[in-house]
């Protein structure tokens, strides 16, 4: 992991500073073409972190993404600046495997924290343009590949453990990230904490018998201790569909600053538990079959990637220390088994981690916007409420739906 060489260099920069920083590395000062008093600088933050600017010149242009020391819509609340080399890091780790899926780095300082990415300008974040009834039917297929792709590469499954270990061991430091999902999704919705917060006191009721419910707690407690001790894969760890922006074919996933080692189905889990939260919130019967179908295509595009790059990896002989190839090379009937038992596995994962992330969503700290276009205070208290059953009975009652499509039935039966 790149740390700072001069602690004393940092600074946040402001357009005119952004400007000069762009002008001074000579590939990115030829991408934007011009010279730096032509180029338009332009802020798009939008996240809880971090300040982002798009600048663009006579031949193209960039995003700037800068760590600020505080949360940026809470300045009392401290930050580090490392987690723009985290997001560098993981961007260097998964983009030789999933390519265009992702942002090209074109520049990291880190004495600055500052990154540099391709601009995306031409694509629109997956939630806002969900929320507006558009449709992007390649995309969810699209963040299925990436995570199969991205997750399966950077396991055990596919690299010597001496490999594996060397890939992760840097991002099990991403100690002040990690506590904030550890915080406010795995554990301060389930009791009282100042952080929390509904909008409708119609939720209180629901809010007090899911903390009171002790087969949730359990199953709460059990997805905590598998976050932490199942370290399967390099995870994105913030995968939601603010996290992906969308063009008419083209789907890219952004802002991996929160890259951990954990289980693989804890990204499945959040992009899940999103498109379900969208599937309450949407008005319009299309938006309903268009989130049931997203979520379906994204766990089958998913499931079948990471199965044909397994199955690739053992007949090239390939694969990593875990299964190894010499196991199950002249087996394809048994690598079948094993495949299937732990794919099973992070399937279960996923559904239960979706259900944190809809509970976290609703009443945690990070709301999210999709249920803002539900402008009737009651009609948008009983869209949640119908949100929060459905996370609270995947948690409580784990082996009454074992499967996506088990969860797709009950999903459609709840939304309507």
């Amino acid at each position: 992991m790149t740390r700072p060489t001069s602690p004393t260099a940092y600074r946040t920069l402001d357009p005119a500073g952004i400007r000069a920083f762009l002008a001074a590395q000579p590939a990115l000062a030829a991408r934007l073409g011009g010279r730096p008093d032509e180029w338009r600088v332009r802020e798009v933050s939008d996240g809880n972190l971090n300040n982002v600017f798009l600048i663009h010149g006579p031949a193209g242009g960039v995003c700037f993404k800068q760590s600020l020391p505080h949360v940026r819509v809470d300045p009392d609340w401290k930050m580090p600046l490392d987690r723009t080399a985290f997001e560098a890091a993981y961007l260097r780790a998964v983009r030789p495997h999933v390519g265009a899926l992702t942002t090209e780095l074109l520049h990291f300082d880190p004495d600055l924290f500052a990154l540099v990415i391709e601009c995306l300008d031409a694509h629109v974040v997956l939630r806002q343009g969900l929320m507006q009834g558009g449709d992007w039917p390649e995309a969810a297929a699209a963040i299925g590949r990436f995570v199969a792709r991205a997750t399966f590469r950077t396991s055990p499954l596919a690299l010597k453990f001496e490999d594996a270990s060397t890939l992760l061991a840097p991002f099990a430091r991403n100690h002040t990230l990690t506590r904030i999902t550890v915080d406010l999704v795995l554990t301060d919705p389930y009791h009282a904490h100042p952080r929390n917060h509904w909008l409708s006191p119609e939720l209180d009721t629901t809010v007090a018998a899911f903390r009171a419910d002790p087969n949730v707690r359990r199953r709460v407690g059990q997805m905590q201790a598998r976050f932490l001790t199942c370290q399967q894969a390099l995870l994105h760890g913030d995968l939601h569909t603010g996290s992906v922006m969308v063009a008419a074919h083209d789907t890219r996933v952004i802002d991996g600053e929160f890259a951990l080692p954990g289980p693989i189905g804890f990204d499945c889990g959040l992009f899940v538990g999103n498109l379900l939260m969208h599937l309450f919130a949407t008005p319009t019967p299309q938006g309903r079959t268009r989130a049931l179908r997203d979520i379906g295509q994204f766990w089958t595009h998913f499931r079948q990637d990471f199965t044909t790059q397994w199955t690739d990896a053992v007949a090239r002989d390939q694969a990593g220390d875990a299964y190894a190839a010499p196991l199950f090379r002249d087996d394809p009937a048994s690598l079948h088994q094993v495949q299937a038992r732990f794919l099973d596995e992070v399937e279960t994962d996923t559904i239960a981690f979706a259900a944190l992330e809809i509970i976290r969503r609703i009443t945690g700290y990070a709301h999210i916007a999709d249920f803002d276009v539900i402008t009737d205070r009651a009609a948008r208290a009983a869209r949640q409420q119908a949100a929060l059953h459905l996370a609270r009975d995947l948690l409580a009652e784990p082996a009454r739906i074992p499967t996506i499509a088990a969860l797709l039935a009950l999903a459609a039966d709840r939304a309507g």
